[in-house]
């Protein structure tokens, strides 16, 4: 039969493939330098950040109680002002025209107050004459009672007089406290932060002209925060804070007023927050229209948080690098969260997502959600390629 021919062709097949060599031993594992820290749970204290500018704790803004055109401006915008300096003069013709008017409304009411006194004192003269002919029986009880009614008349007449000099006085001292408001002047020493009104415009009265801060003193950080955060917070309560164009590291600030009052458009209230003098990490004084951010606590909380230089994309899927308790790492694919920005003040770790900070180089963190556990050992070498079973150096074998 033909089969027997086959099967001694495969018996020596396999012999041949049992007499060759042995197959080369497993090479060990390629030993590595990384870095590595532990996975570590630790309580966080989770913000939200919000705009914020720098506002001068003293800042007033001028109005007139007067309408008229600005006839002159005496400063410019930033220039620094002593108390009682002028600013703008406004027309003032019009108080002058009324001023005259008042004026020879009084004289006129002088003089006829002086002539309705001299007619008072000879109608008291002749009632007094009529009132002893009276009892002399001379004249009757009517001529003597119509001479006392012109008495009266006249006294009523000079008492009117009076009053009308006396208003066209208590006017003239009105326009000339309304002079006052034609001169715009600074009431104490600042900066003029803003004019809102140029030489020769018309102004209404109680307009905006001109807007004062003081030169020296206190500044606050002024944001309008959500108003879900309103009942975590309260005066003299202790924040973050940060200016970008002086620090780029967050410091304290104390929260000088919570306005209770929520705007309905954006449903956000107005946090006012005093700036250390002089603000940490800097000699350069703060100026109002700054721009910062207050980061506000929302919530105190427990995160498994990796630096985002850890964490590496296979495929679509991120990984960590975690090497067991002899040293060998091995890839493990985990579940992230959000990725935060980290500080530790006093003792504390805040997180905020906020880009504030205005530091490129600052160390970012991502929440690892599943797939690492607290205390794990991650191997962190972003300069280096670490491959699945690598030991890590000086690990015990």
């Amino acid at each position: 039969m033909r089969i027997r021919p086959l099967l001694f062709l495969c018996v020596l097949v396999c012999l041949a493939g049992c007499s060759g060599e042995k197959p080369e031993a497993t090479k060990p594992p390629r030993v590595v330098t990384a870095v590595t820290q532990p996975a570590t749970l630790r309580e966080v204290v989770e913000c939200r950040s919000f705009p914020a500018q720098v506002e001068s704790a003293q800042s007033v803004t001028l109005a007139s109680k007067v309408s008229g055109t600005v006839e002159a401006v005496s400063a410019q915008e930033g220039d620094l002002l002593r108390a009682g300096a002028l600013i703008m003069r406004l027309d003032d013709k019009d108080l002058t025209s009324q001023e005259q008017g008042l004026v020879a409304s009084r004289e006129q009411a002088a003089r006829e107050k002086q002539a309705l006194a001299a007619k008072a004192t000879l109608a008291k003269t002749t009632m007094e004459r009529m009132g002893k002919l009276l009892a002399g029986r001379a004249v009757s009880q009517e001529d003597f009672d119509k001479a006392k009614a012109e008495y009266d008349a006249l006294s009523r007449q000079v008492e009117a007089a009076a009053a009308q000099e006396a208003t066209s006085v208590a006017k003239m001292g009105e326009l000339t406290a309304l002079r006052s408001y034609t001169r715009i002047i600074a009431p104490f020493d600042g900066i003029l932060a803003k004019r809102y009104v140029d030489q020769g415009a018309f102004v209404t009265a109680g307009a905006p002209l001109a807007l004062v801060d003081a030169a020296t003193g206190d500044y606050d950080l002024t944001a309008q925060v959500d108003e879900s955060l309103m009942a975590g917070l309260r005066q003299d309560q202790t924040l973050l804070a940060v200016i970008p164009s002086l620090s780029h590291d967050p410091f304290a600030v104390t929260v000088r007023a919570v306005v209770g009052r929520v705007d309905p458009a954006s449903r956000t209230f107005k946090l006012k927050c005093a700036l250390p003098h002089p603000v940490p990490g800097t000699d350069t004084p703060p100026r109002a229209g700054m721009f910062g951010r207050v980061f506000v606590p929302a919530r105190v909380t427990k995160k498994l948080l990796v630096p985002e230089a850890c964490l590496a994309k296979r495929g679509d899927l991120p990984t960590v690098t975690v090497a067991d308790t002899d040293g060998v790492l091995h890839f493990r694919v985990v579940k992230t969260g959000a990725t935060f920005l980290a500080v530790d003040f006093h003792g504390r770790t805040y997180l905020t997502d906020s880009e504030a900070f205005g530091e490129t180089g600052r160390e970012r963190f991502v929440e690892v959600i599943s797939g690492l556990s607290d205390g794990d050992r991650i191997a962190c070498d972003p300069g280096a390629t670490l491959r699945e079973g690598d030991r890590l150096a000086g690990a015990a074998k």
